[in-house]
């Protein structure tokens, strides 16, 4: 029989400074935030469970760990190290690092043996909040629930877009964690379908009933649809402007109007990527080239960077553009042309709403 000594991670651990940690969290939280908790009775008081919540902010993780009554261990990023005082606080309560894009067993079997040990786990079945609401469930909680028996809690967390901002400028925003029923734990029995399949909907079953948990007013401020569009052109010294195809140019228009993405690589990653950002700044093609090799750097460093976030299809088209950007801009400097790129993004809300977001990166010969 296992025993918590055989465990990579022992269940609970960091006892008494998680205590201090998640009594401060909550001081805070009642300081800075008009904060409404329900529903805590559906976690049960023993034995494996999997508390598994929607995540927009910093503060979803917080409320998880600082809540229940009983002791929590978080499942978190452990592709994109946090920077800051945020990354020292994480560092200090600790969690399961977990290397997104890639079958990362180390991280798995952690999580399994605090499973095993009868604990609580805690994690965010999305994966990440680079395009919220629109993203798939991952099938680690089909996985864990299956191989362990635990039943999911599902956690519906409400006002969470922006509210670190808010809370940090005294404007105290009305946040909502609000705990559902206990969903019983994945069972492949007289089922002959692939069980990755059925993985996938029981996945897909837990984030349905985390949204129905969400305040409808939550998804009204989210996009209901967006399109993408790159247009990519070359002047020449003339003035004559030549349209230039390039394979993937939507999917690297998404990447651009992706901030979570352009953050990690920046902040996170402390990749030379600023003048991607979709805002006004001079650009030289020298600069421009630079940012882009250090895009396509990132994903031979982690080569589930794209696929993770944007789908296996369009996240290969977006490091394929990205290559031939990059052979573009290397033509450019050599004949001193400017690079024009115009990117769109059209957004549909479900309230009927249309909104438009453009940007001109104008990429000049450099100065000689």
């Amino acid at each position: 029989m296992n025993t918590p000594d055989t465990f990579e991670i022992a269940y609970p651990r960091y006892t008494f400074r998680r205590k201090v940690m998640n009594q401060v969290g909550r001081i805070l939280l009642r300081l800075l935030a008009r904060l409404q908790v329900s529903g805590m009775e559906n976690i049960p008081s023993g034995g494996p469970v999997i508390l598994a919540g929607n995540h927009l902010s910093y503060l979803e993780p917080m409320l998880m760990a600082a809540y229940p009554r009983r002791p929590v261990e978080l499942i978190g990023a452990g592709d994109m190290p946090f920077v800051g005082f945020i990354g020292k606080i994480v560092a200090l309560y600790g969690f399961i690092p977990v290397n997104r894009g890639n079958l990362d067993r180390v991280a798995l079997n952690q999580a399994l043996g605090v499973l095993e040990q009868g604990g609580v786990l805690g994690i965010f079945p999305e994966g990440g909040v680079w395009n919220p609401g629109h993203m798939k469930a991952q099938v680690g909680v089909s996985w864990l629930s299956h191989k362990t028996g635990a039943p999911v809690v599902p956690i519906g967390f409400s006002g969470f877009q922006g509210s670190l901002s808010k809370a940090l400028k005294l404007k105290r925003p009305h946040l909502q964690m609000k705990v559902g029923r206990l969903i019983p734990a994945f069972s492949f029995e007289n089922d002959d379908r692939v069980i990755k399949t059925v993985y996938q909907d029981y996945a897909d079953m837990v984030l349905k009933q985390i949204k129905a948990l969400v305040d409808p007013q939550d998804f009204l401020s989210l996009p209901e649809k967006i399109e993408y569009c790159l247009q990519v052109s070359e002047e020449r010294t003339d003035s004559a402007i030549e349209k230039v195809e390039i394979s993937g140019s939507d999917a690297l228009a998404q990447f651009l109007f992706t901030p979570v993405m352009l953050d990690s690589m920046a902040t996170n990653l402390k990749k030379p990527v600023q003048p991607l950002f979709p805002e006004e700044q001079p650009r030289w093609n020298q600069q421009f080239s630079s940012a882009i090799h250090a895009a396509i750097n990132v994903l031979q460093e982690n080569a589930g960077f794209f696929t993770y976030r944007m789908g296996m299809e369009r996240g290969h088209q977006a490091e394929k553009a990205l290559h031939e950007l990059a052979d573009l801009l290397a033509r450019a400097y050599k004949s001193q042309k400017t690079v024009v790129l115009k990117a769109r993004a059209h957004l549909q809300y479900s309230d009927g709403r249309v909104e438009e977001k453009t940007h001109e990166y104008r990429i000049l010969p450099d100065p000689v």
